[in-house]
């Protein structure tokens, strides 16, 4: 990657301009603005190629975003493009409309990590790279004395949870020793709480489950009950509009609440989300919830969660995204698709049309997918190897044509009795993919 340039420039108090210069690895920038006094959405992030502000980067990566009627103070997210691939840049910052700062990229390797940031207000946007950049690991911290040790099993220590206390103290005395105003501050300690707990407590914790492993299970349960009784309640504010960053650590803590309830996970979750939030709030928290896990509920669970959801939806477009989930279930239709052989035939939907055909979708370099090919799919083709009625068709969701092509050389993959195809160099942004809410793979 190039040194690279961006301007954030207000020109007057309803005017944030953004100057994109040197992004010459990418071709287009995607800016979500949220306002202080309205709840995140992730329908926004899932929609920002569709309805969000977009703003092609020309030649040397060059570009100008100019964001209209902004208020005073407000939360962005900047996504850069590459061959329809996303890369975060900026999310969920604080920003005064008044501030004209300078972002260069002096030659990054991964994720940004070799950002500079200078100009009017500067200070800001550069804490706030840092906080990311603690969680991102590239920012170093101290390690706070065994006095403020907080996980003391053995469990606990073994995972190193203690990282995250660490990790949030540190970001503490960053923000709490500047001048920043109250308000600025008190939102990137909250939202800085919620990523850090997020990647380092809640997410490893509901990775280190064993099945059948009940001495494991309560000593997951003992962490989180450690954690509950350090926070309770106050780790939602009140009165506070909250992020993305807020949505998905929500999520995930009911969802280990749910595990250690004796009720129905779903039901659980469900009240849950109801008696947490009312209105437009419970419209977008139950739709992050839904997107979020449409494909571990299951059947008939599933159906009820989307029937009550258009009970409860006023959002037309929220509407149409809930149709387009309840198109997808045993028993619906398969969606239309034109996919690519390794001669270069479009394949649709229509070709395959009288045959019980197995999808297997994967990427290059994804060893579960191998895994899954060698273990399961392999075997279940050779057991209908014989039967002309039963298809099993491959499809990759890799970008570049020479890096698919030997993959599939190498039949770890896929074998050579299935029908493989590609998704014509447009990764998960392709219309299959997205139709079927694939993102996780092998699927």
């Amino acid at each position: 990657m190039l040194c690279s340039t961006l301007l954030l420039q207000a020109q007057n108090k309803s005017n944030f301009t953004i100057q994109l210069q040197g992004f010459d690895s990418y071709d287009k920038a995607v800016v979500t603005v949220q306002h202080l006094d309205e709840d995140a959405d992730v329908l926004k992030n899932e929609t920002e190629l569709i309805n969000g502000n977009i703003f092609p980067l020309e030649g040397g990566g060059v570009g100008t975003i100019k964001l209209d009627q902004v208020p005073d103070h407000f939360i962005l997210t900047v996504n850069l493009y590459s061959k329809g691939t996303r890369y975060g840049l900026i999310a969920n910052w604080f920003v005064n409309n008044t501030d004209s700062i300078v972002i260069e990229d002096n030659d990054s390797k991964r994720n940004f990590d070799r950002i500079s940031i200078n100009g009017r207000g500067s200070a800001l946007y550069e804490l706030q790279y840092k906080l990311d950049g603690i969680v991102g690991n590239r920012i170093t911290y101290p390690n706070y004395p065994t006095t403020l040790d907080y996980f003391t099993s053995g469990f606990a220590r073994s995972f190193g949870y203690d990282r995250a206390v660490d990790m949030n103290i540190e970001v503490g005395r960053l923000i709490n020793e500047t001048g920043f105003d109250s308000n600025c501050k008190k939102w990137m300690l909250t939202n800085m709480f919620y990523k850090i707990y997020t990647a380092y407590f809640l997410k490893p914790l509901i990775l280190s489950f064993v099945s059948n492993d009940l001495e494991r299970t309560r000593a997951i349960k003992d962490v989180f009950n450690q954690f509950k009784s350090n926070y309770g309640n106050g780790a939602v504010p009140g009165n506070m509009k909250l992020s993305t960053d807020y949505m998905l650590f929500y999520l995930l803590y009911s969802k280990l609440e749910a595990t250690f309830s004796e009720e129905n996970k779903v039901e659980y979750q469900l009240q849950k989300l109801q008696n947490d939030f009312k209105g437009e709030s419970l419209e977008k928290m139950a739709y992050a919830y839904l997107s979020r896990t449409f494909y571990q509920v299951k059947g008939a669970d599933r159906l009820n969660i989307l029937n009550w959801m258009i009970s409860i939806t006023k959002s037309p477009m929220r509407l149409v995204k809930l149709e387009e989930m309840r198109a997808i279930g045993a028993g619906m239709p398969f969606p239309d698709f034109e996919l690519t052989d390794l001669k270069g035939k479009q394949w649709t939907k229509n070709d395959l049309l009288g045959k019980v055909v197995f999808f297997d979708f994967y990427y290059t370099g994804c060893g579960n997918c191998v895994t899954y090919f060698k273990n399961k799919v392999s075997k279940a083709e050779e057991h209908f190897r014989k039967n002309e009625d039963v298809v099993f068709v491959s499809v990759s969701i890799d970008k570049d044509l020479e890096v698919w092509r030997r993959s599939v050389e190498s039949e770890k993959y896929n074998s050579k009795h299935s029908l493989k195809l590609y998704t014509n160099g447009e990764g998960n942004n392709h219309f299959l993919i997205k139709n079927l809410r694939i993102n996780g793979y092998p699927f």
